[in-house]
């Protein structure tokens, strides 16, 4: 093999690769997931209008993609194109939706199921939704559930921005369950979040009273400025 290529001369070997290259890149026809990919990279350099664009031709591509849906989803919540499931205007949550119903793509190591349930969570809190908040919020948590008694969950966080994880989805079901009129839910929620920052604040135990649950109200918004800024 070597002593034939011995034989080409210099110029004729670089033209054969150049164009040879130029070939494959013509017949090479990117894939949902390559597209998905790249969209994540936009996202991820907070260029969510070109994000949004990737992940739209990405489940063009391939309409059975679950990850397409899920990144078309958080680049159209980063933009507050929110909608609800029975309105005809798409946006997040229907995309969300959509993502949920998709079946898992075996390869993929991220747990694309989780994403889209946070991004429900989220975006139903943005709209103001709390008891959808409730509900997928809970799914989410039921489903990173490791041990029962004592009970340990598994620490979700978003594969494409870290800093978002279990802390903000407990903090946005605490909020939402206060909103619902459900204190002791809210209670559970704050606990949880006081254990993993080692906080040596004290949680709020009497909720039963109005006072009790102004108090509660103030330790809720002192977490969630506390979370913003980490």
């Amino acid at each position: 093999m070597n002593y034939f290529i011995k034989k080409i001369p210099l110029l004729s070997l670089v033209l054969f690769l150049v164009f040879f290259a130029e070939g494959c890149r013509k017949d090479f026809s990117a894939t949902a997931e390559h597209k998905a990919s790249y969209g994540w990279e936009m996202y991820e350099t907070s260029d969510f209008i070109k994000s949004k664009e990737w992940f739209a031709n990405s489940v063009l591509s391939d309409d059975k993609w679950k990850d397409g849906y899920n990144g078309l989803g958080w680049s159209q919540a980063k933009l507050l194109e929110l909608d609800s499931v029975d309105i005809e205007n798409i946006g997040s949550i229907r995309s969300f939706h959509r993502g949920l119903s998709q079946p898992k793509d075996p390869w993929n190591s991220t747990d694309v199921h989780l994403e889209l349930l946070a991004g429900l969570t989220f975006a139903y809190h943005a709209k103001g939704k709390n008891s959808d908040v409730v509900k997928y919020g809970n799914t989410l948590i039921d489903s990173t559930l490791i041990n029962i008694n004592p009970s340990r969950w598994h620490p979700w966080a978003f594969s494409h921005d870290s800093t978002l994880n279990y802390l903000d989805l407990r903090i946005t079901m605490a909020s939402s369950y206060f909103a619902l009129g459900k204190f002791d839910s809210t209670h559970k929620h704050l606990k949880v979040i006081l254990d993993s920052l080692n906080s040596s604040s004290l949680i709020i135990k009497d909720y039963s009273t109005m006072k009790g649950r102004l108090k509660q109200a103030r330790q809720l918004d002192s977490l969630q400025k506390v979370l913003l800024q980490k």
